[in-house]
């Protein structure tokens, strides 16, 4: 039993043990008693199989810390130890061994009681016997208010070895107390040193300059994501600490729901917990939110959903008393949930606490983690693997996880991810990894994401698979001990560090360490073996041999053009000419507006070296890139490497088919022309440029007289479909709209102006004109005959015959009781409109999932309907038009605005969850208003193919809907415009247009 006694000296505490090993008298003893009495006792008692002592990581991290006292180096330390294999017995072991005067900084209040506790008992130490004969346990000084004197340092430290202080009590301290405290002490222990800022760690060391500084934590990263400061001299691996059995496996589970992610968290965690009670295991779930408020909402759910487990809350909202009586609530089993905001601030140190719903995951998930993996000493009998739920807003590669690997590869080992994926690419790219027998450990392969990139070679024989010869070709510049081998798909991956001189000197004693990724793999079947390496520098002959055999060749050449083929729609941006005559420009890159003098002037001197271009293959927007070298890229990024293994494979195939022409390659791109000059065509589309949709969001907004709108809540429009009037659009948001036009300049992009008014476009970077901002990004124009003015203010005009688009293809319905001249069904569904009846006859022809109403201002279209097959998501978009005339006819400007609004279709295809996201988000505003956009199907079953989208192949129909067109009486103009619409859909992303007339 053990006895601490304290008192006050100007609020702050002095404790000291009055009863039990190392205890003092009723009075503590001086400091230089202590330190005298410690001298010496201090043994390194290892555990074994039959007796308790001090642990492998313990003793390692206090070697490094004696080994760096010993070189006297004044560079600060630091110790990472995963949470659970006792850190602070190290931070004790490491002071006894040399007793001195010891500043312990902590991050928390309740911290800072835990570790003086342990300091005042010496924890575990006496008890193992790693403390022994005659000694007293060093006094402590709790630090709670700020420091004003010197007097008042040298008074509180008179019987005190070891201070215990948060960052924030040494703040409140006078500069020139705290200057003494620190000259005082011998060394600055630091405590979970991740919670620490930057700024404020450089405060508490700078005071200990000079002096020994080690700093104690379970990940070498801040909780903002930033690298710790010092030298790590110990670092215990994650999976030694799971091997061991200091640490548990963790279960970690994405929970996808838009709807109610905290419910759909909660749910999960819940069941969990009732699962593993169940099974006879003595777990507690512990929530984590962002702040005291999240904590009083987040309460409720768990009341609703595990009002069996007596779920409690506690953090700084409440009094300590409250928290005290609560955390004995959880020690003593009468609460298994409790919903916390900084779990480790709140002093939690309970290993049964093996479930997280992590609510709130802004910060790195590593602490957390660990803290639920970590086991006690002894009694883990009723303790099991870990589980954490976090929520996930698209369905895909969780980035918080990608990036937990990214901090240390040892994670890939801990964590097992058990997040539903279950359909299409997702499984294939588990199956893919799980392939991997030989995987290096040093560098975790979901952290990876190689640009998309190779040169290819085959081979007139069988090609070889020797991927072990890669450690005899390296050898010592291999940074990994193993490489990744995958022999199913026969796949290899290693990382390199090569030396280079530095370029701003000559120096002999030092160079540039750079190091390179390297990805092959070999495609049996077809036989080509392709290479991937950030070192450009290089074909890398000597590894393509190594692993495919002598007898490889490189494709190189012309013939590597043969890949732009598969680009539908190609413009050329960036164009290398190598000059056979002049020794003056003997190579020469054009780019932008010089691309075209360049492929029309080359002549007959100059030869083109490389070629990038991009278009679209595959129903989606692409890049390739070609040089006569051999080598292919694009400007994607794989999400990993199963990605590039899958874009790779298309391109031996194709660079090799002597079936595809390199005329027709050279004869077939869309030159971009500079727009000098209002194009002669009728406009029938504007809308964003698709990369500046991808990062829309609700900090960007329009304003105008201090209303403000998100960019997600705007439309574009023209305001006239006309060959010969000035180009103008409008911008319309829920509460306004304004009108802007288009001015060309002979020598310059064309610009934007307000046509009246302008408005504000505001970011968190600041505001601006919002004619600026237009101009700045550009908006993207489509003309009739398939021209296309390009956000860069370009025009693209596809030089070919126009296509007819076939009248048998027409489709007719029954519009009989509609007015053909009334358009939309309104909120009370009117029966005589359009909309109305095409919803009846779509949502007819199959078993939808969903079907909505989305008419009004930022629409996608006018009805949308979905269903999921197997791996697809099925999308039928529908764009209806009122008739201008009271019975069916010819008039083609009848179908302006709504080809216009067809081919808007292309972009929303580019990236799936903006599509489906953008349904769900105007869904939700509606509900929230009282009304629906819903004709069938619920708000959680487009929640559930919102979070699907991205990995389901997304196959997608356009409908035009316009009854005021005579199928019988259709114009060959009239066809040519639906054919133009057609080709264009089918040649950007794949999808099929329907058109619905009269008859």
């Amino acid at each position: 039993m053990t006895t601490i006694e304290h008192y006050d000296i100007d609020g702050n505490e002095l404790w000291w043990l009055s009863d039990g090993p190392g205890a003092h008298t009723d009075e503590p003893q001086d400091s230089e008693v202590v330190e005298t009495s410690l001298k010496g006792r201090f043994r390194f008692a290892a555990e074994s199989e039959t007796e308790d002592g001090l642990r492998r990581p313990q003793l390692g991290a206090l070697h490094a810390i004696l080994a760096y006292r010993s070189t006297e180096e004044h560079e600060p330390i630091t110790v990472v130890m995963p949470t659970g294999t006792g850190k602070t017995e190290t931070m004790l072991a490491a002071y006894c061994h040399s007793p001195a005067q010891t500043l312990v900084v902590v991050p928390s209040d309740a911290l800072r009681t835990q570790i003086a506790e342990k300091f005042v008992t010496l924890g575990i130490l006496p008890r193992v016997r790693a403390v022994v004969g005659d000694f007293l346990c060093p006094a402590v000084l709790v630090l709670k208010s700020g420091l004003q004197t010197v007097d008042q340092v040298r008074q509180v430290l008179a019987r005190s070895n070891v201070v215990v202080a948060t960052a924030q009590v040494l703040d409140a301290c006078s500069e020139e107390a705290r200057l003494h405290l620190a000259k005082s002490c011998r060394r600055l222990f630091v405590d979970e040193a991740h919670h620490l800022g930057a700024r404020t760690w450089r405060q508490v060391v700078e005071l200990f300059d000079g002096r020994e500084v080690v700093q104690f934590t379970a990940t070498p990263y801040r909780e903002d994501g930033r690298h710790l400061g010092g030298r790590i001299a110990y670092a215990y691996p994650l999976r030694l600490a799971q091997e061991h059995g200091y640490f548990a496996r963790i279960n970690y589970r994405s929970v996808i729901d838009l709807a109610d992610p905290d419910r759909a968290v909660a749910i999960a965690a819940v069941r969990q917990l009732r699962a593993d009670v169940e099974a006879g295991l003595d777990h507690l779930l512990m929530a984590r939110v962002r702040s005291v408020e999240r904590a009083k909402e987040i309460i409720k759910l768990y009341e609703e959903l595990g009002s069996e487990f007596a779920p409690i809350r506690i953090d700084t909202g409440m009094a300590e008393s409250t928290r005290s009586k609560h955390r004995n609530r959880l020690f003593n089993r009468e609460s298994r949930i409790v919903v916390c905001v900084n779990m480790l601030g709140e002093g939690f140190d309970l290993s049964a606490l093996k479930i997280a719903a992590i609510h709130d995951p802004q910060k790195s998930l590593a602490v957390t983690l660990q803290f639920v993996g970590r086991f006690t000493r002894v009694g883990n009998e009723s303790l099991g693997e870990a589980s954490a739920f976090v929520p996930l807003q698209v369905a895909g590669v969780d980035e918080r996880l990608r990036k937990l690997y990214g901090e240390d590869a040892d994670w890939n080992e801990v964590i097992r991810d058990l997040t539903e994926h279950g359909v299409g690419q997702e499984k294939d790219r588990t199956d893919f990894e799980l392939a991997f027998g030989s995987v290096p450990r040093e560098v975790a392969m979901r952290s990876i994401h190689p640009k998309m990139s190779t040169v290819t070679y085959q081979s007139n024989k069988l090609l070889s698979w020797n991927p072990e010869s890669i450690y005899d070709l390296f050898d010592d510049r291999l940074l990994t001990t193993r490489i990744g081998i995958n022999n199913k798909e026969k796949v290899a991956w290693w990382v390199s560090r090569e030396a280079t001189p530095v370029r701003w000197g000559d120096f002999s004693s030092f160079n540039e360490l750079v190091h390179h990724l390297h990805v092959v793999h070999v495609d049996e079947a077809a036989g080509f073996l392709y290479i991937n390496s950030t070192n450009n520098d290089s074909m890398h002959e000597d590894i393509a041999q190594a692993i495919g055999g002598d007898d490889v060749t490189l494709v190189k050449g012309e013939a590597v053009y043969r890949i732009l083929s598969k680009v539908k729609r190609r413009v050329p941006t960036n164009v290398g000419l190598l000059d056979s005559v002049s020794r003056n420009r003997r190579f020469s890159m054009h780019v932008g507006q010089d691309v075209l003098h360049a492929w029309r002037g080359e002549g007959g001197t100059k030869m083109k070296t490389n070629i990038f271009a991009h278009g679209f293959a595959d129903s989606r927007a692409v890049s390739f890139g070609a040089s006569r070298k051999g080598r292919v890229w694009s400007h994607e990024q794989a999400r990993d490497i199963h990605d590039w293994v899958r874009w790779v494979t298309q391109i031996g195939p194709t660079i090799t088919d002597t079936s595809i022409s390199l005329e027709s390659v050279m004869s077939g791109f869309l030159l971009p022309e500079p727009a000098r000059e209002r194009p002669p065509y009728v406009p029938l589309s504007i809308e964003w440029p698709y990369q500046l949709v991808a990062t829309f969001s609700e900090r960007r907004k329009v304003s105008y007289k201090d209303q403000s709108f998100s960019l997600l809540d705007t439309e574009l429009s023209l305001s006239n479909h006309t060959a010969d009037q000035p180009l103008r659009f409008k911008l319309k948001t829920p509460g306004w709209e304004l009108e802007f036009e288009f001015d060309f300049h002979e020598d310059d992009p064309p610009t934007i102006r307000p046509v009246a008014e302008d408005g504000q476009i505001v970011t968190p970077a600041g505001t601006g004109s919002l004619a600026a901002f237009l101009t700045a990004n550009g908006l993207l124009i489509t003309f009739e005959g398939e021209t296309v003015l390009v956000e860069q203010g370009f025009l693209l005009r596809p030089d070919r015959e126009r296509r007819l688009f076939p009248i048998d293809a027409i489709e007719t319905i029954d519009w009989s009781n509609v007015d053909i001249k009334r358009e939309s069904q309104g909120a009370d569904r009117d029966p005589a409109t359009i909309q109305h009846r095409a919803i009846q006859a779509l949502s007819a022809e199959d078993e939808w999932e969903v079907v909505i109403d989305d008419d009004g201002p930022g629409e996608l279209a006018d009805i949308v309907l979905l269903k999921r097959t197997e791996d697809a998501l099925e999308v039928l978009i529908a764009h209806c038009k009122y008739s201008s005339g009271d019975k069916p006819g010819a008039r083609i400007d009848d179908l302006y605005d709504v080809c216009g609004q067809a081919m808007k279709m292309n972009r929303a295809k580019a990236i799936p969850e903006l599509l489906t996201k953008r349904l769900f988000r105007r869904e939700k505003q509606r509900q929230s208003s009282g009304k629906t956009g819903l004709i069938a199907g619920e708000i959680a079953t487009l929640a559930s193919i919102v979070r699907e989208a991205r990995y389901r192949t997304l196959n997608v129909s356009v409908a035009i809907v316009q009854p005021g067109m005579s199928k019988s009486l259709a114009s060959e103009d009239m066809r040519a415009l639906l054919g133009g619409t057609e080709r264009f859909l089918v040649e950007t992303h794949g999808m099929r247009l329907r058109v619905i007339a009269n008859s």
